[in-house]
């Protein structure tokens, strides 16, 4: 099966880095391209011929409705599967943009197991894509950020101790890992750290539901979040 090929069109950065991770890291998917804008949009559109834009609606310049109506100017075979992703919910927007061409409008904070269903929904040769069960989307949903350098050291470190380590030693964690990265020990500590924190500080409710709450107390140090979000990935696996 080839790679259903995606274009994101959203003028946050840090609403297209999630969603630029949650494409990277489900199988079957693959990110092709980023607009910061509905025109820049378009001109992507027409040059990359992407199989399904992911887009945002309220945006400066060229907004989600103006591209939808451009949309209209490509010929068939370029023209793509789009999924609406706002934070705009009223009957209007959501009807106006099914009547210029959107296949799905889906409601932010988006939940993305819906968004992988109706992407399968969509692309029926992608049937079952499921982004749900890495370590990686887990700490997505838990809130991390995945542009920072300890994002990627995290996830590799939950991997390994939702692989069977979980007797390691936090030194052996943090040697393995730094050695996967090029990097030091002490480095890969440190960065470990400020996602934690950084999780902590936003709180997701997904965070507070595998942690708790997280107002008034400190986050959980590395080994307590790794043995406590391994935990979480085993019960998502059962």
């Amino acid at each position: 099966m080839n790679s259903i090929r995606i274009l994101l069109v959203d003028d946050n950065p840090s609403a297209r880095a999630l969603l630029a991770a949650f494409v990277e890291q489900t199988p079957g998917l693959e990110l092709c391209g980023e607009a910061g804008d509905g025109w820049q949009g378009l001109e992507l559109t027409d040059r990359l011929r992407p199989d399904l834009v992911l887009l945002d609606l309220i945006m400066p310049g060229l907004d989600g409705i103006g591209f939808l109506e451009g949309l209209a100017n490509l010929s068939g075979s370029r023209r793509p599967r789009v999924i609406v992703l706002s934070g705009v919910s009223t009957d209007a927007y959501v009807q106006h943009s099914c009547r210029l061409g959107a296949d799905y409008y889906l409601v932010k904070p988006v939940n993305f197991r819906q968004l992988a269903q109706r992407i399968s929904a969509l692309f029926p040769e992608g049937e079952g894509l499921e982004p749900g069960g890495s370590a990686g989307f887990l700490l997505l949903r838990l809130g991390a950020d995945s542009r920072l350098e300890g994002y990627g050291q995290l996830s590799y470190a939950l991997e390994m101790v939702s692989g069977g380590g979980r007797s390691m030693q936090m030194k052996e964690i943090y040697l393995s890992t730094a050695e996967a990265f090029h990097t030091t020990a002490a480095c890969v500590e440190k960065n470990l750290r400020t996602v934690i924190r950084g999780m902590h500080a936003g709180a997701s409710p997904h965070y507070v539901r595998v942690f708790g709450p997280a107002a008034g107390r400190r986050p959980p140090d590395n080994r307590t979040f790794l043995r406590r979000a391994a935990e979480e990935l085993a019960e998502k696996e059962r």
